[in-house]
């Protein structure tokens, strides 16, 4: 049995659905089942994932009759056998890391929900958004309280850019509601919330949302048409704070949670003008290019490691609120555990001297590394030491993802193998480029 059902509902999705799935499939978290569920398309979308379950055995492929999203979704909620679920729609996309990360963050701070952010994306422009500032985890009631600030808030009324637990959806029965159109994701998710003690809030993007024809942003409803449409939900999210909250506390927030009929729909456009919005492609670093012709040779190899090694170190930057260059700069003092001069770690970052001077400034006032003297070849250098503290965990699971993805349908015995011949060929390479004087 897998670890995650990943639900997929299909309709008309022809164009973007192979985007959706080869993004799922290409996850560095193996450990899944893709539940595709077609809602009567009546383009090629049946037959291109039928193909993928052909090629793929963790892909699952159902077709009904069309019935709308609702019963699609629950549809396959049946049919899911993984202790966690994570919803997709079919023109969106998810990072690399999303499944991983969000797994990780359920077992790890032991909670029954985890949140995290997701680029929006616009024609060519993409931007991050999320609506909790920092990460960690919180009480449901602290979460309730955010939510209400902005309650017609994508980030929190949305499937996508959440992991729930199988064993909850099953116990309390929750589905999503058939009998409505229009906000049934967001009364999902109310439903779960009962039940949920505390929220783990990942501050990395899990997921790329798509803003396509016929959604209720792009049709610029009137406030009046919105409030006709969230009278039917109402009493869900009404009722959902008159549980969680006492009779007092539940009269003073009152007209904040009535705020919710006049409050429009909002996902945070995506503007080129906003720093936070990039060209699409580049909010991972630089786009990653194969060349054939250089296949398993020292320049490909090299690079799509580098590659890999980059999107690793942007997604710490994101958690921790780093930059990118930051990290590089902490993980390779942290990983040589030991007092190091702005050359060294120039040299071993690759990065210029003004740039890892600037860094290490930064770092060493935000108390992630401290800064000494020490007597080199008589000469006294201003050197840096990494801060055991608060990024431990984070920089230790750069190396340990980095080999997860390398050994992926690896055997333990290949893996021993690859072991001893890499030393041996790190070896190999310090006699023609290693100086006997330096360390």
């Amino acid at each position: 049995m897998s670890k995650v059902s990943i639900i997929v509902p299909v309709y008309n999705a022809e164009k973007a659905i192979g985007r959706c799935i080869d993004s799922i499939l290409k996850q560095d978290y193996e450990d899944i089942e893709v539940i595709l569920v077609d809602d009567g398309s009546k383009d090629s979308s049946l037959e291109i994932i039928t193909r993928y379950a052909e090629t793929d055995k963790r892909v699952k492929t159902v077709h009904k009759e069309n019935g709308g999203v609702s019963s699609t979704r629950n549809l396959a909620l049946s049919l899911a056998q993984g202790d966690y679920i994570q919803f997709l729609d079919a023109d969106d996309w998810i990072p690399f890391d999303s499944t991983k990360l969000m797994v990780r963050e359920m077992e790890k701070k032991g909670v029954q929900l985890v949140i995290g952010d997701f680029y929006r994306v616009v024609d060519e422009m993409v931007s991050r958004k999320g609506s909790i500032k920092d990460g960690g985890v919180i009480t449901r009631n602290e979460y309730a309280d955010k939510m209400m600030l902005t309650p017609a808030d994508f980030y929190y009324g949305v499937l996508w850019n959440k992991l729930y637990r199988k064993d909850i959806i099953e116990k309390y029965h929750i589905r999503m509601d058939e009998n409505i159109t229009y906000c049934e994701d967001v009364i999902f998710n109310l439903e779960y919330l009962l039940h949920v003690e505390n929220v783990a809030v990942l501050k990395a993007p899990v997921y790329y949302y798509v803003k396509t024809e016929g959604s209720l942003v792009r049709q610029n409803l009137s406030i009046e048409k919105t409030v006709r449409m969230k009278t039917s939900v109402i009493k869900y999210y009404n009722d959902f704070y008159r549980h969680i909250l006492n009779e007092d506390d539940y009269e003073a927030r009152k007209p904040i949670i009535y705020s919710y009929l006049v409050a429009v729909s909002t996902d945070a456009f995506a503007i080129p003008l906003l720093s936070d919005t990039r060209k699409l492609g580049e909010e991972e670093g630089s786009k990653v290019y194969y060349d054939e012709n250089l296949d398993d040779t020292a320049i490909m190899l090299n690079y799509l490691s580098e590659s890999l090694f980059m999107k690793l170190l942007n997604t710490v930057a994101l958690q921790s609120k780093l930059e990118v260059n930051d990290v590089r700069i902490l993980y390779c003092l942290y990983r040589t555990d030991r007092i190091c001069t702005l050359d060294e770690i120039s040299s071993l970052t690759g990065l210029s001297v003004p740039v890892c001077t600037i860094s290490l400034t930064k770092m060493a006032a935000l108390g992630y590394l401290r800064i000494t003297d020490v007597d080199l070849f008589g000469e006294k250098k201003i050197s840096y030491v990494y801060q055991k503290g608060k990024l431990d965990e984070l920089l230790c699971r750069i190396s340990d993802d980095f080999l997860s993805v390398c050994y992926q349908g690896l055997s333990s015995e290949e893996i021993q193998q690859y072991q001893e011949i890499q030393h041996r060929i790190l070896e190999n390479l310090k006699k023609v480029t290693v100086k006997k004087e330096e360390r």
